[in-house]
């Protein structure tokens, strides 16, 4: 293939912005994000943390994700602020300690799942490659990068195959017939995974995925001064949101019911 002709595969990839940065750069903001997300308790700075990275991955194809996931976020806040009126004293705790864990895990996601959205197999195992990880680290995180949205396609083919039959999948369903849900998605969901787990590793021995040599991919992968940028401005705020909720900022009761 000539080097015209990669080009013209390259520009017409859908995606931009963020998401064209390295891997290595994608995953040093996750990890930097989920260390940091549990050591903050004031909801200013844990807002301004979902609001700051929602824009990072709006600006890389992910615009409606980020508004879901700071949705969500905000919606699972005030339901955490009106357990404080729960008087129950074993649920009650069970129930707070619960909601604040969702609260730190949000964030996560919402970085996580856009990687996994946004990054090619191809490009993670040249980056992963050139950061000399052995095969032991690179492969696992190679499959449960594919494994991840393949489950997620098996998902909605389930859903549809029961909407064909006249069996509608609601949350109240699910939750008034567990049953129900056991039988119609938990358990093919299972069988498919068993059957995905097979499939993966078939393409993964098709491709190379166990041999050793030096990777390629499509797209030039290199850390250059944009990765450093972003990489040096991301730890820098998170830094300051570590500093700045250690004042009384920190203190500012966000979510009143």
């Amino acid at each position: 293939m000539e080097e015209a002709q990669i080009k013209q595969i390259i520009e017409r990839q859908p995606l931009h912005g963020s998401a064209l940065l390295d891997p290595r750069c994608k995953i040093l903001l996750l990890v930097c994000i989920g260390f940091v997300s549990y050591f903050l308790a004031g909801e200013v700075v844990s807002l301004a943390l979902m609001l700051v990275y929602g824009l990072f991955i709006a600006l890389g194809n992910g615009g409606k994700w980020a508004v879901k996931m700071i949705v969500i976020y905000i919606i699972v806040a005030y339901l955490n602020a009106l357990l404080r009126y729960v008087q129950v004293p074993v649920l009650s705790v069970i129930m707070s300690v619960f909601g604040v864990t969702v609260l730190k895990l949000i964030p996560i996601m919402m970085m996580g799942l856009w990687i996994l959205r946004t990054t090619y197999m191809d490009d993670l195992m040249v980056a992963l490659q050139r950061m000399r990880l052995p095969q032991a680290v690179t492969i696992p995180l190679v499959v449960m990068f594919r494994y991840i949205p393949t489950l997620r396609i098996e998902y909605r083919q389930i859903r549809s195959t029961m909407d064909i039959r006249g069996i509608s999948d609601t949350v109240w369903k699910r939750v008034s017939h567990p049953l129900a849900t056991i039988e119609y998605i938990l358990i093919p969901l299972l069988m498919r995974c068993l059957k995905v787990t097979d499939e993966l590793a078939a393409s993964g021995t098709t491709r190379g995925l166990e041999l050793e040599c030096k990777r390629y991919a499509l797209r030039p992968i290199r850390f250059s001064w944009r990765e450093i940028v972003v990489s040096l401005l991301g730890i820098l705020f998170l830094v300051g949101l570590l500093l700045i909720d250690q004042t009384k900022i920190g203190e500012i009761i966000l979510w009143r019911v």
